[in-house]
């Protein structure tokens, strides 16, 4: 998601971002998409509104740049997703800054893990079926791996590179990392617990405690091929490193800043997520692509970079 920097001299785009959250509707609306897109018939069945009246908050917040359209190639026709773009609107009162801020966001498909060291029971599916054998590491290196949609094992770790690009003139001052997960079980049980814990670049940064492997209803995007009584979703978990230190679902849980990471000058950093042998509770783990569970999106993170212009 952006950031956007305003000085008063940005008149048009102040009143297009004042108008657009003045209204209770419209700020209902930004609620609503946090964390979860809809296409325009759902948003206006969830508000119990027109779709007409709808539409037209959905144009004024768009114009105001707080809100994007996606494409829904699972959607007949040309219908779009309504989902987030702003992170945050800054307003210097005192008429001018020289700092450029602006973000990256870097989408990460689930099978594009370059390590990893796992004990079964572990698994890979794609939209279309498991890769098999089940629970056989050796499908951690079939090439279909890179179709992935749901990844799980009991233990060990899995890592991801993400691109960071980081320029020489730019410092980074944030990066957040989102994903969908849960525990791993035997077919599904809510009550589940697994610690999993994250790293970047070999630093331990937290530990989620997840409180179950989900199931019990279908997921909202998990393909109907997928039995009734196995995993269904996850929860979306938000990673953030800043420089005031590391965060988990917007709660400060470690000391670790984002300068602590010594990103200067890196163009990649990797994403380490694990079930440690000796967590106190080790349940396995669950990671959710875009076309699985709940929420339509892969691991995705975001750079926020700070330059002197």
């Amino acid at each position: 998601m952006r950031k956007f920097t305003y000085t008063l001299d940005n008149d048009d785009k102040l009143e297009k971002v004042g108008n657009a959250i003045a209204n209770p509707i419209r700020r209902r609306i930004l609620r609503f998409i946090h964390g979860k897109s809809y296409s325009l018939l759902e948003l206006a069945t969830e508000m119990n509104m027109p779709v007409s009246t709808t539409s037209f908050h959905v144009k004024i917040l768009r114009e105001a740049g707080l809100i994007k359209m996606i494409p829904s190639p699972s959607k007949k026709g040309n219908e779009k997703n309504i989902s987030f773009d702003c992170e945050s609107v800054h307003i210097f009162f005192s008429g001018g800054t020289n700092v450029d801020r602006y973000n990256k966001v870097i989408d990460i498909p689930l099978g594009s893990f370059t390590e990893y060291k796992i004990t079964p029971p572990c698994g890979i599916c794609t939209r279309e079926a498991m890769i098999p054998p089940l629970d056989d590491i050796r499908v951690f290196d079939h090439p279909n791996r890179l179709n992935a949609q749901l990844i799980s094992f009991y233990k060990g770790y899995i890592t991801y590179p993400i691109p960071i690009e980081n320029e020489e003139a730019a410092t980074i001052t944030s990066i957040t990392i989102s994903l969908e997960i849960c525990s791993e079980c035997p077919n599904y049980n809510n009550t589940w617990k697994s610690n999993i814990t994250f790293y970047l670049d070999d630093i331990e940064l937290a530990t989620y405690l997840s409180l179950g492997d989900y199931g019990g209803r279908r997921g909202l995007l998990t393909p109907s091929f997928w039995g009734n009584n196995s995993t269904q979703y996850g929860m979306l978990v938000n990673l953030k490193i800043d420089d005031s230190g590391t965060y988990l679902d917007g709660v400060r849980v470690g000391e670790t800043t984002v300068k602590d990471l010594n990103l200067a000058g890196k163009y990649l950093t990797k994403l380490k997520i694990a079930v440690k042998d000796d967590a106190k509770y080790v349940g396995g783990i669950n990671i959710f692509g875009r076309y699985f569970g709940d929420y339509k999106q892969n691991i995705v993170a975001q750079i926020a970079y700070e330059k002197q212009i």
